[in-house]
């Protein structure tokens, strides 16, 4: 159980790291993104799928105890999301790339529940 919570706000840390990361490359307009309407797309896809509320929920859920139903059902629920994400960066790997690192953990992250049975 402990193990789990541990896990839960892991993705929500990731979440909120890859959720840094395009906001802070998207309003600096980092050099390392040559094609910033991929990025401005990158962000409204991002934006479009409420990946802050997830966060905020995971946290909300397992931050004194654990509620495994409501949980897996975010995780499950980020992990649909997460696809198209990871398709639209994956397709424009050359102006993408950095966030690829982030998109990898969360999936990993989402696989590991999977992986212990919690589907």
């Amino acid at each position: 159980m402990k193990t789990s919570m541990r896990k839960a706000r892991l993705l929500a840390e990731s979440l909120q790291g890859l959720l840094d990361l395009v906001t802070r490359a998207y309003e600096e307009h980092h050099y390392y993104v040559q094609n910033e309407q991929s990025l401005y797309r990158l962000k409204s896809l991002v934006d479009e799928h409420r990946f802050q509320l997830y966060v905020d929920e995971l946290n909300r859920l397992n931050t004194f105890s654990w509620d495994e139903k409501q949980t897996i059902t975010l995780i499950n629920r980020v992990g649909e999301n997460i696809k198209p994400i990871e398709e639209y960066v994956f397709q424009r790997y050359n102006d993408l790339f950095l966030f690829s690192g982030r998109i990898h953990s969360i999936k990993s992250i989402i696989a590991s529940f999977m992986k212990d049975g919690n589907e």
